[in-house]
């Protein structure tokens, strides 16, 4: 039987052809795609005008000269709280409505990073991270009702602390960024529950892609979804890591660390690692989980050092940073608990290499001739052991045969795929 050469397409319209075939592959991914670009698109406008609402209170101050712009982090740049200067109180608060336009804007990206990775989850029809997604979707709906407590906070102590407006056309009002987060905080719930009922019956439903792929072996199922976590996981990290330490990086800029060997070398050389980390994180993430595709458990060992480095990082950033800042205090230990399991998954999924996962690795949009060449029946096909399941969606592989006797194929639809990890 002669084999027919595919023209190969290219990545992106493989890519789209893929991600249009698995939205519309049941009613619910419909639905969920239509409820997680709406959720995005509520939340964007919302928060931008909550953020637009807190600047302009903010300059408004500033104009009347009732609070400083001063540097983020410059909290007490005149020792005014360690002496009880009554003064201080103004310098909190013109640090606390910054803060709050901080965390306006972690908001608006955190939610465009759920748009993405709940996408993503219904593309690799991945269930764990679509557990994910529904996990982070009820985190926004805490970090919307902290907000919504920072606002009344601040607006008390601009109330108490600062004197009114002598222009009857300032008004110093909160209240429009209050309601606006009070509908935040409702809109986001109910979308919590919606995304709720819609992760349970994606569940089911992926579940059953996911035996289609791996098989009845309990075990190599068990391997596949640590794999799916691990992954998951570097998706989290990619996001909460890299937006904090960026963040910190101008913190630590803004307060000239890079100035201070010589004075406090500690400090510096703490900035100096953490500028280091930052740059490395993203590729840092790529090389483990190429690590894991490939198996390699050197690039394993080696990011789990790097891990450990960025979790002391974190610790660092955690004391050097203490103060009343909740939102600020939370996201840091949510860091620092990725930190950790991120290790320790790294150790799990390295102890699964060699144990019959690596021909499941397969890249998402990998090419038609690329596929075919993992195929039963070609030399490559020797990756997968003959009494394992070979299990496949519809129209992902081009048909192949084997002429071994005691290989196992469940294909509904007469063409045969290995599956992927991605």
């Amino acid at each position: 039987m002669t084999n027919e050469t595919i023209e190969p397409r290219h990545f992106l319209i493989r890519m789209m052809s893929l991600s249009k075939k698995r939205i519309q592959e049941s009613k619910y991914t419909k639905v969920f795609t239509i409820l997680i670009i709406l959720t995005t698109f509520i939340c964007i406008v919302l928060e931008g005008v909550i953020v637009n609402s807190h600047v302009k209170v903010y300059q408004e101050l500033i104009d009347n000269q009732s609070i400083q712009d001063v540097p983020s982090t410059s909290v007490d740049p005149d020792k005014k709280l360690a002496e009880n200067d009554p003064a201080a109180k103004i310098i909190l608060i013109a640090l606390g409505l910054r803060r709050l336009k901080n965390e306006n804007i972690f908001f608006i990206l955190f939610s465009l990073f759920q748009l993405v990775l709940g996408l993503d989850a219904i593309v690799r029809q991945s269930v764990i991270q679509l557990v994910a997604h529904t996990v982070n979707q009820i985190l926004l709906v805490v970090f919307a009702a902290i907000q919504v407590g920072g606002t009344i906070y601040k607006h008390l102590d601009v109330k108490q602390d600062i004197p009114p407006p002598e222009d009857p056309d300032v008004s110093w009002n909160f209240n429009f960024a209050l309601r606006n987060e009070i509908g935040l905080v409702s809109v986001m719930f109910i979308f919590s529950v919606l995304f709720m009922y819609l992760c349970y019956k994606l569940y089911k439903q992926f579940g059953w892609n996911i035996y289609k792929r791996i098989g009845a072996d309990i075990e190599q199922q068990s391997r596949f979804k640590l794999t799916q976590i691990f992954f998951m996981i570097l998706k989290l990290d990619a996001f909460f890591h890299f937006v904090l330490c960026v963040f910190y990086a101008v913190v630590m800029t803004q307060e000239k660390y890079y100035s201070l060997w010589g004075i406090t070398n500690r400090k510096f050389i703490g900035y100096v690692i953490h500028i280091v980390l930052t740059v490395l994180l993203i590729p840092g993430l790529l090389f483990a989980r190429h690590g894991v595709i490939t198996e390699n458990k050197r690039v394993i060992i080696f990011f789990l050092v790097t891990q450990i480095i960025m979790g002391l990082d974190f610790i660092l950033i955690l004391v050097d940073s203490a103060g009343s800042w909740v939102f600020w205090i939370l996201a840091v230990c949510l860091a620092i608990i990725l930190c950790i399991s991120t290790i320790v998954l790294s150790i799990l999924v390295s102890r699964n290499f060699g144990k019959g996962l690596k021909p499941y690795m397969q890249r998402l949009f990998i090419d038609e001739n690329d596929k075919s060449y993992n195929q039963p029946g070609t030399n490559n096909a020797a990756l997968l052991k003959t009494n394992e399941w070979m299990i496949d969606d519809e129209e992902d592989y081009p048909m192949g045969y084997t002429n071994k006797p005691n290989s196992v194929h469940v294909n509904s639809n007469n063409n045969n795929n290995t599956g992927y990890i991605a």
